[in-house]
């Protein structure tokens, strides 16, 4: 009756009709259990050590009689989720072999202060959690609106996105908000002199630099590369060695 769902959940067809076959029968032997799936006794050693190592099945006894009863269902549901952990500890570097070969250099232009808004929907999608920002915050609230950078900001803290920035030491806007560091908000700062920075804001993160204008230019693109991407992490980086942690507020 469930066998497909349990296939779906990871077992093999031969795995699954044994544990469902405990599961309604409760303590059951290794002939019995031959019996109620109609698999040879000697295949049901090995699928019963195979649902035993897993977590799946237990054995106890009956007697003198060796008998194996299902476990709680809910151990598939952690199975599935240790699993899943699992993989998602290694999707970056999985990424990173898919980039490499699969896809190709591309450009993106969004335009107007609702198209450049389309950028910021795909850093939140940013798979590495890690976004490096190039930014003067004043010229950044003016492009694309305050109200609009704090939900950003909100949704990226949400989704757990670390962001490391460049500001200008002086003459921009300083507070726990925006401009100056704060752990809580995943924020971390390092400032340089102000004549280094011209756009709105430019994001580096996974295989993609991503810049907004300032609202004079209005217009924003997106380019994924490789490449060029890990050229500009690498001068990011270089710049953030320079940077000073304490901005010039007199």
């Amino acid at each position: 009756m469930y066998k497909a769902t349990l296939i779906e959940a990871g077992l093999s067809p031969k795995q699954a009709a044994v544990y469902e076959a405990c599961l309604e029968a409760g303590p059951t032997t290794i002939p019995e259990i031959a019996i109620n799936t109609h698999i040879k006794r000697t295949t049901v050693y090995g699928i019963v050590d195979e649902l035993t190592e897993r977590g799946l099945l237990q054995e106890t006894f009956r007697g003198k009689r060796k008998c194996y009863h299902a476990k709680d269902p809910a151990a598939i549901l952690t199975m599935l989720e240790e699993k899943k952990k699992r993989f998602a500890e290694v999707l970056p570097e999985l990424s990173e072999l898919f980039v490499s070969h699969h896809v190709r250099p591309r450009i993106s232009f969004f335009e107007g202060r609702e198209g450049v808004k389309k950028i910021y929907d795909d850093v939140l999608d940013c798979r590495s959690k890690q976004l490096k920002q190039i930014v003067r915050v004043r010229q950044h609230n003016d492009a694309v609106g305050d109200a609009f950078i704090k939900e950003f900001i909100r949704r990226r803290v949400a989704r757990g996105i670390v962001t490391h920035n460049l500001h200008p030491k002086s003459g921009d806007l300083y507070s726990s908000e925006r401009g100056m560091e704060d752990p809580k908000r995943r924020r971390y700062v390092r400032y340089l002199p102000p004549n280094v920075f011209h756009a709105a804001i430019i994001m580096i993160y996974d295989h993609k630099v991503a810049m907004v204008s300032t609202k004079a230019e209005n217009f924003g693109f997106i380019i994924e590369s490789k490449e060029f991407s890990s050229t500009l992490s690498a001068y990011f980086d270089f710049m953030w060695g320079l940077g000073s942690k304490e901005p010039d507020l007199t």
